[in-house]
C-alpha cells in the first residue's frame, strides 16, 4: 500500500462561450481521472453545443506528447440542443506514463467543421497512478476551517459520475467523517473545493481532508496546499473491512482517556460504522485480556461475571466491527487507555480506601534528597497513612494523604533526614506496603 501527502494545484478550465454560427461545440472541462488506473484513463470531458443547430454528432481527436494517438467519433444517444452540456467519455488511453500530456481537440460538429475555434481544445497532464487502498470501504474526514461553508468534496467514477460527495459544512473547525462504499479494485478522482478561493486556511488551524481505508491515509490533503480546488484519485481494494476506535479528543464525546465506574453509570463510544451489526471491545493489561461485543458503538460498563474489570486501573481498549452479525471481525484499530475508578461511598469524599490484590508502590527520586519524595501507587485509591521508617524501627514521620490511581503524591518531612537507608510504609485499613528508600 502507498500513502500520498498531497499538495494542491489549482484547475484551470476552458472558457464558456456561446458562439453565434450553426456547428460549434466547447469543452467546458475535464471530468475523468488526472492519475492512471494500472496505467490506463478512460478521459471523460464537458462538452456544450455552442452552436446554432442541435448538435447529433461530434468528432474529438485525442493526442498523446503531441502525436495523434486516436479519434473518437461521438454519436450523441439524445441530441443536444443549443446551450446543452453533455459528458461523453472517451476510449479508455492505456500505456500513459507519469508526465504524459493528453490533449483533446473538437474538430468537426453533425460531420461539419466547428467553426469557433475558440474552446475546442483543452489539455491534461497525467500526474502518475491512483494511490491504492486494500478495502473498497473508505473514510473521508474532514477537518474545516473558519469557513466551513466554503469547502466541498466529491468522489467521481472512472466515467465522472459522482459516487459520494459532502460539504459544504456548518461546523468551524469541526472534524467531519463520511464512510463510502465503493467497487472493488475500482479507481476513482477526488475533487476538493473552495469557493472561497483561500483554501482552507481562512482565519484559523488550517483544515484537511484525507481518504482513509483500513487505518491507512491514501491521501492527506493539507487545506494550505490549495486555492480552489484540488484532484487526485484512489484504487479501492478488494477487501470489505473497515477500522474503528474509541471516540478522542476531536468527536464531540470523547472516550479516551476518561475515567469510569463499573456500576453501570459509566459508558464509553466508538466511532460508527455504517453497515457494521457488532462492535467487539478489547480490555488489555499486562496479561489481562477480555473480548465483548456490543450491537452499539456504546458499551456500557458493568461488574461482567466472566474475568471481570477491576477498578483503580488503567487498560489499553481497542475495538473492531463485524458486517456479518458476528461471524466475523474486522482488524482492531489504534488503542488508548481508560481508567476505572472505585465505586465512591456517600458523600462527595471516598470515606474507605479501596485496592486490589496488586499494589505497587513507586517512590521518586530514589536515591533521594533529605527534604522529600514523590509516592505513585497503583492499585488503590482512597485515604492511607504513610510513615517513614529509619533502620531501628523507629517512625521518624508520618502523615495521612488520600491518593488517586497512579497519581502523585509529594511526602514532605517535617525536618530535613540525614543519608542512608529508609523504609516508607503505606498503610491502608488492615493491610500495608513498603518500599526502600534511599536518601543521599
Amino acid at each position: 500500500m502507498r500513502t500520498r501527502t498531497l499538495l494542491a494545484t489549482a484547475v484551470l478550465l476552458a472558457p464558456v462561450l456561446l458562439g453565434a454560427q450553426s456547428f460549434d461545440a466547447t469543452i467546458l472541462s475535464y471530468e475523468g481521472l488526472d492519475r492512471t488506473c494500472d496505467g490506463s484513463i478512460t478521459p471523460v470531458l464537458r462538452i456544450q453545443n455552442t452552436g446554432g443547430v442541435t448538435m447529433t454528432s461530434c468528432d474529438i481527436d485525442i493526442l498523446r506528447n503531441g502525436l495523434a494517438d486516436n479519434t473518437f467519433n461521438w454519436v450523441l444517444g439524445v441530441p443536444a440542443l443549443t446551450g446543452e452540456v453533455r459528458k461523453p467519455a472517451l476510449p479508455t488511453i492505456t500505456g500513459l506514463q507519469p508526465g504524459d500530456e493528453l490533449e483533446f481537440r473538437i474538430t468537426t460538429v453533425n460531420a461539419q467543421p466547428d467553426e469557433v475555434a475558440v474552446g475546442n481544445i483543452l489539455t491534461r497532464t497525467v500526474q502518475g497512478e491512483s494511490v491504492e487502498g486494500d478495502s473498497y470501504r473508505v473514510l473521508v474526514e474532514v477537518r474545516t476551517d473558519a469557513d466551513p461553508q466554503e469547502t466541498t468534496w466529491s468522489l467521481k467514477d472512472a466515467t465522472g459520475v459522482t459516487v459520494a460527495a459532502g460539504g459544504p459544512y456548518s461546523n468551524a473547525e469541526a472534524v467531519e467523517r463520511s464512510w463510502v462504499d465503493l467497487d472493488p479494485a475500482a479507481c476513482y478522482a477526488l475533487r476538493v473545493e473552495d469557493s472561497g478561493g483561500n483554501g482552507m486556511d481562512a482565519r484559523a488551524l488550517p483544515g484537511y481532508v484525507k481518504v482513509i481505508a483500513l487505518g491507512q491515509e491514501l491521501i492527506d490533503l493539507d487545506g494550505a496546499a490549495f486555492n480552489s480546488s484540488y484532484d487526485d484519485a484512489v484504487r479501492s481494494g478488494s477487501d470489505g473491512c473497515a477500522v474503528t476506535q474509541l471516540t478522542d479528543a476531536v468527536d464531540a464525546v470523547p472516550s479516551c482517556g476518561t475515567q469510569v465506574f463499573l456500576d453501570g453509570s459509566s459508558s464509553i463510544q466508538a466511532r460508527e460504522v455504517p453497515g457494521a451489526t457488532h462492535y467487539q471491545f478489547q480490555f488489555s493489561r499486562g496479561n489481562y485480556l477480555r473480548r465483548i461485543a456490543s450491537p452499539s458503538p456504546v458499551l456500557v460498563l458493568t461488574s461482567w461475571a466472566t474475568l471481570p474489570l477491576k477498578p483503580g486501573r488503567y487498560y489499553d481498549v481497542s475495538v473492531r466491527v463485524s458486517f456479518d452479525g458476528a461471524a466475523t471481525y474486522c482488524p482492531f484499530g489504534p488503542a488508548c487507555a481508560i481508567r476505572t475508578r472505585y465505586p465512591l461511598a456517600p458523600g462527595r469524599d471516598m470515606q474507605e480506601p479501596a485496592f486490589d490484590d496488586e499494589v505497587d508502590l513507586t517512590l521518586f527520586p530514589n536515591p533521594a534528597e533529605g527534604a522529600g519524595v514523590s509516592l505513585a501507587a497503583t492499585g488503590i485509591e482512597g485515604p492511607v497513612a504513610v510513615e517513614l521508617i529509619d533502620l531501628t524501627g523507629r517512625t521518624l514521620w508520618q502523615h495521612g494523604v488520600v491518593l488517586a490511581e497512579a497519581e502523585p503524591v509529594r511526602l514532605q518531612w517535617d525536618d530535613r533526614i540525614a543519608s542512608g537507608l529508609y523504609t516508607v510504609r503505606l498503610t491502608a485499613g488492615d493491610r500495608s506496603w513498603t518500599q526502600r528508600l534511599v536518601v543521599r
